[in-house]
């Protein structure tokens, strides 16, 4: 008798619940909205958030309002995301360094990137380009390899700090293609590229929104992009696994998490508004033209990015013994 009561009450109580979540869809939003962004004002990152915070605002009846919290590699902002109420009103503008990289290779994280939110959708796709100094003897990927084993260890290689998706991608690269180079960190990725640009390191992946002007320019060299196909914006290079580097092959995301624990009516309310605001042709156009792909998701294929981008960072950091001290 009192199991039957437990069971009838655990059913009570899961009706309860159900109806409570599907309640709060239907009324949601019925406040402002924050989106965290994890870093400073400015770049592509933090210009999609907003276009895409006005158009959710259009969308959905109420504020969507960003809120711009550097630091850490992302992980002050994100932070704040995953201790926040799981009520749906207040979210994050996720990317690949605070949702994939920066927490693995720090003593003490706040968080965990794959428990600590509830993913709803992919706003963007880009990806990075092996670029070189404009005066670089080598003119295409199978030349560059050729000459760095040549002379091993003493090919330069920038990236935006120890611990940064560049790095990362430079220790893959060295072991995928069989080659050594000589990592050389900066405090960002402006300050890499511009040393660069000045002649005193050779190679960088550098964000192909950066690189695309400069290329187009002169004033560097390309040799592949990361993406699976080829960079609308610069057809003329091959993606890594053309080059024959499929090991290389891994994109720059960033999209809207909710933290974990929000009602799954509201994560789907939110991803839908997200698929009709991706689709805007102003936020569209306004990508392409930084380098940037538009690009929409269900939650669980940004689960499933997340979760591919976690393992595989993880294994990279821990093959090389990265840490951000």
């Amino acid at each position: 008798m009192n199991m039957a009561r437990l069971l009838a009450a655990a059913a009570m109580l899961m009706a309860a619940t159900s109806s409570f979540a599907q309640n709060a869809a239907a009324t949601y939003p019925s406040k402002p909205v924050t989106i965290v962004v994890p870093f400073s004002a400015g770049g592509a990152t933090d210009l999609s958030a907003r276009m895409i915070a006005a158009l959710l605002t259009r969308q959905l009846g109420q504020p969507f309002v960003v809120e711009n919290r550097a630091g850490a590699g992302g992980m002050i902002g994100m932070g704040a995301v995953a201790r926040a109420q799981p009520d749906g009103y207040m979210l994050g503008w996720g990317g690949n360094s605070p949702m994939s990289v920066t927490p693995h290779i720090t003593r003490n994280p706040p968080y965990d990137p794959q428990k600590a939110f509830a993913p709803v959708s992919l706003a963007a796709i880009s990806s990075w380009t092996l670029a070189s100094k404009a005066e670089l003897p080598a003119n295409d990927f199978a030349e560059l390899v050729k000459l760095a084993k040549s002379q091993p260890g003493k090919i330069t290689i920038a990236s935006s700090g120890n611990g940064s998706a560049p790095h990362l991608l430079s220790e893959l690269f060295k072991q995928s293609a069989g080659i050594d180079l000589l990592h050389v960190p900066f405090k960002g990725e402006i300050d890499g590229v511009n040393a660069m640009l000045g002649g005193q390191v050779d190679l960088m992946f550098t964000s192909t929104s950066a690189a695309t002007p400069l290329l187009k320019a002169g004033k560097l060299k390309g040799f592949a992009v990361t993406t699976p196909k080829r960079e609308p914006a610069l057809p003329q290079y091959p993606t890594m696994a053309e080059a024959g580097q499929p090991d290389l092959t891994i994109e720059i995301f960033f999209g809207l998490v909710a933290p974990a624990g929000t009602p799954q009516p509201v994560v789907d309310k939110l991803a839908a508004a997200m698929k009709t605001a991706v689709a805007d042709a102003n936020y569209s156009e306004t990508m392409a033209k930084a380098g940037v792909a538009a690009t929409s998701s269900t939650p669980d294929e940004f689960a499933a990015l997340l979760k591919r981008h976690n393992q595989r960072w993880l294994a990279v950091i821990k093959r090389n013994n990265i840490t951000s001290e």
